[in-house]
């Protein structure tokens, strides 16, 4: 980013919390894309003379940018801060914030997992690649042969839908999906953690099972077949975490994601 056309970035900062209203002139610019990763930003001072505020309020403002995962800051005469883009983490820490507040509660978030992989499965089914299709056989190859190592198989359960998001070709699809997953994957595991072995292989086996129709319809490029196919997933995880049914009395696992520090 050439130092004469970064003068023209950013106006004044106004407002009585200087260092907040510095951090949303520069955060839209970054989220855009007008700052692009690897962009370096101009020195400290200068963006002080830019924002007319105190070198130590554009330092907090920057600071707060480095904390969403948005700049690298570094220091001495070769340092200062570069763009890092939009990362996994500034999208990942506020969604989780918010359900472990409760803002979003577990039916929403189940509700939620229904749309993201109906979506990832779609879009693999028309856009997926040779390597794609590679990829989900292996994770269901690695699913087959730990049926009977619950945590174990936990792990290619997270591969595949793994996979089948980075076979949409979709950046936004793979970056929510890893926050979607990772959400879903805590709730499911405790929704399972006293589940005897013959329930565990059970659960695997079906799990097991709606992946590979799943994996069927996209490698045969059916979009349609392949959104059908998520359905009967998502309600035999939805049947787990709510062994009463979605208005039963009886939800362990709801109350249990919902709770702040889980």
């Amino acid at each position: 980013m050439e130092q004469d056309s970064s003068r023209a970035l950013f106006k004044p900062a106004k407002t009585q919390r200087a260092s907040e209203a510095i951090y949303n002139q520069i955060y839209p610019k970054i989220v855009s894309g007008e700052l692009q990763p690897g962009d370096r930003l101009p020195p400290e001072r200068e963006l002080a003379e830019m924002f007319q505020r105190s070198r130590p309020v554009v330092r907090e403002a920057l600071r707060m940018l480095q904390q969403d995962g948005l700049l690298d800051i570094s220091l001495g005469s070769a340092g200062g801060a570069v763009v890092r883009g939009v990362s996994l983490k500034s999208v990942e820490e506020p969604l989780e914030n918010l359900v472990a507040m409760g803002a979003i509660n577990l039916d929403e978030l189940l509700e939620y997992r229904h749309i993201n992989d109906r979506g990832c499965a779609r879009l693999a089914a028309i856009h997926h690649t040779e390597e794609d299709a590679a990829a989900l056989r292996k994770t269901l190859e690695g699913a087959k042969a730990s049926l009977d190592v619950p945590f174990s198989f936990q792990e290619y359960d997270v591969a595949f839908h793994t996979a089948l998001a980075a076979a949409s070709h979709n950046t936004l699809a793979i970056l929510i999906n890893r926050v979607i997953v990772r959400l879903n994957t805590e709730v499911h595991l405790r929704a399972i953690r006293d589940y005897t072995p013959e329930q565990h292989r059970a659960t695997n086996m079906r799990i097991y099972e709606t992946h590979y129709a799943i994996m069927e319809a996209v490698l045969a490029r059916d979009p349609d077949g392949a959104d059908r196919a998520v359905t009967p997933m998502v309600e035999f995880f939805q049947s787990v975490v709510y062994p009463a049914g979605p208005d039963g009395d009886s939800r362990p696992a709801a109350s249990a994601a919902a709770r702040p520090g889980r």
